[in-house]
């Protein structure tokens, strides 16, 4: 439980500083997986029509 927390702590610090440091990759990054989980949800949509 212990790694568990200090892996979750982590993570959010590492993404925190990301996004402080360098605002435009963040968003970039925010973007292409927005547009790319957009893409999937069409895709499983048109896959799911076709059944």
């Amino acid at each position: 439980m212990f790694v568990r927390r200090c892996g979750f702590i982590a993570f959010w610090l590492v993404l925190t500083l990301y996004v402080l440091r360098h605002p435009l990759g963040a968003a970039q990054t925010v973007a292409a997986i927005g547009s790319g989980l957009a893409a999937l949800a069409d895709a499983l949509a048109a896959f799911a029509s076709a059944l």
